[in-house]
């Protein structure tokens, strides 16, 4: 049978997204994903906002019933995915004020979502009392797919859950029959049904077929609501049945970036994703995600999520304390290291010292000998010139060096107090038992993000310090609408740290991006872009940087 053309088309997006996923655009969506975690607690303060603008309207005025129903069903709905509890609240308010009122339909429709709501917190003997105390032949026909719906969902979750394989297999089989009959029900157009369709499809192992569904769904999915997270990670999880990782990590990346965005606490998303970033190697994101999984989970609030996240947690807690256990051998490798520069630095500086003694004992003798030998005064000038320049470039190399050597120096000495600092809490936290905790914080990253920062204020005002007409020079350098104008007065931007380090002669994009804790291809691009915007030559621009200040 011929697909239909819409259908035809949408694998055809699908096929083409899949074609672009690459490497690339997976670090892409972890960096998106690991910016909006950070932005978690600003989107749960408008989501409660947004939920206390309804409850205002709720006591603003005298409702009727069915206008105080209709906005706990905004309720419901605002806090159905955020905390259980607040959720089944309003659901208990609803079922008692339809009840009370007698729209007995309303209330058995509210019933039968409760259901669903505990059996996805695990309350399993409260969900299966609620869908045994109906019998479908005597429901009205406009609440049979209610019915069946909740009976799908209380026994397909209990039996996922269940450890007695007589009872998992009896609930899996109660699952299945409640599925077809709801999909009987309903209307082939509709999302559920091809969500239901789905489901049974990879049930079955057809994973092509079931794929195909979902993407029907998606078309008619809006990007940013809370159900594309749903349909994503479901996308997701076929794609894992199939053994496409590329493609997992894809959708349970957008899930995921949905969820945070959306406030979904009730997710699985960011903790099946720290779990397969660990599982790579990427222990600083995963520890991240699973952290704020964690923290979503708490929100929520029902054992159950709790219970399915925790082998991931141990697992990543693991090898987060394995990556710091690391990191801390390596600083102590680094200070060992910094520890012996410090002693060729101060060598070196002995023999600077000795050498500028001799070139000013030498420049002497020279004035004496050009005093008294005035006759070969014109032969001897261009070799002073030569001599002259010699010695500006000379003491531009010591002027840098100055000023770097002290600050090198101060640094270090602060670097292995804080080590030092750091070493004495470790051993504390060790021995108090509270090393996971204090390691579970974000202080370790705001220490090492202040410490980063501090660097950069540092380097900005030494190197602006030797060279105050940098910012003047190098923007006649450039083009005037692309000139760069710095955030406030000694500091530079990220462009101007680069060709900064580029005057004090360190060219190789390696070593800056290691300086500026940026990849290569950043530093890349950051010059290519500069050098396009030169005033004249741009072959010709970054030699013109290297003389800025020459004449100081």
């Amino acid at each position: 049978m011929r697909r239909p053309v819409i259908l035809t088309l949408l694998l055809a997006v699908t096929a083409g997204i899949q074609a672009q996923v690459n490497p690339h655009t997976i670090d892409s969506l972890c960096n998106v994903l690991s910016i909006e975690t950070d932005r978690i607690d600003d989107i749960d303060a408008r989501h409660l906002t947004r939920i206390a603008v309804i409850k205002d309207a709720m006591h603003s005025q005298r409702l009727s019933t069915p206008e105080a129903i209709a906005i706990n069903d905004q309720l419901i709905e605002a806090y159905y995915k955020f905390n259980y509890d607040s959720a089944l609240t309003y659901m208990n308010r609803n079922i008692e004020l339809a009840s009370r009122h007698g729209l007995n339909r309303q209330a058995t429709r509210l019933l039968l979502r409760k259901a669903t709501l505990y059996a996805k917190a695990g309350n399993y003997l409260e969900a299966v009392h609620i869908v045994k105390s109906f019998d479908s032949e005597r429901l009205a026909d406009s609440l049979q797919a209610d019915y069946y719906n909740a009976c799908k969902n209380v026994y397909g979750e209990a039996g996922h859950y269940s450890t007695d394989s007589t009872l998992h297999h009896d609930y899996e089989e109660l699952t299945r029959q409640y599925n077809r009959r709801l999909i009987s029900l309903l209307d082939t157009t509709t999302a559920d049904y091809m969500q239901l369709r789905e489901h049974q499809l990879r049930n079955e192992g057809r994973l092509d077929e079931a794929l195909e569904y979902n993407t029907r769904q998606l078309a008619l999915t809006d990007t940013t609501s809370a159900k594309f997270s749903e349909v994503a990670f479901f996308r997701s999880w076929t794609y894992q049945l199939m053994g496409n990782r590329e493609m997992e990590k894809y959708w349970l990346l957008r899930s995921a970036i949905n969820d945070v965005r959306c406030s979904i606490k009730d997710q699985a998303s960011l903790w099946t994703l720290a779990d397969r970033l660990s599982e790579e190697g990427n222990v600083e994101l995963s520890y991240k995600l699973i952290a704020a999984s964690q923290e979503g989970l708490r929100q929520y609030n029902t054992p159950l999520r709790n219970m399915q996240s925790a082998s991931v947690l141990n697992v990543v807690g693991h090898n987060y304390h394995l990556l710091t256990e690391k990191r801390n051998h390596q600083l102590r490798w680094s200070l060992g290291i910094i520890s012996v520069l410090a002693l060729l630095l101060a060598a070196a500086m002995a023999y600077v010292y000795r050498q500028m003694k001799r070139l000013a004992h030498a420049r002497a003798e020279l004035h004496q000998a050009n005093l008294s030998l005035t006759d070969l005064n014109q032969q001897l000038n261009e070799a002073v010139e030569q001599l002259n320049l010699s010695n500006g470039q000379l003491n531009d190399s010591n002027r840098i060096k100055d000023v770097y050597i002290g600050r090198f120096l101060a640094l270090c000495s602060s670097y292995m107090k804080k080590m030092d600092a750091f070493r004495i809490t470790v051993m504390k936290k060790a021995r108090s038992g509270q090393l996971a905790d204090y390691l579970a914080t974000d202080r370790i990253r705001e220490t090492s993000d202040r410490e980063l920062a501090e660097l950069m204020d540092d380097f900005d005002k030494a190197f602006l310090h030797i060279f105050p007409t940098f910012l003047d020079d190098f923007n006649a350098l450039l083009q005037p609408e692309a000139r760069i104008t710095p955030p406030r007065p000694g500091q530079l931007t990220t462009e101007l740290r680069i060709f900064a380090l580029i005057r004090l002669g360190i060219t190789d994009s390696s070593k800056i991006a290691e300086f500026l804790h940026y990849s290569v291809h950043t530093i890349y691009n950051y010059r290519s872009m500069v050098k396009n915007n030169a005033l004249g030559d741009r072959e010709q621009f970054e030699a013109q940087v290297k003389r800025i200040g020459s004449h100081l």
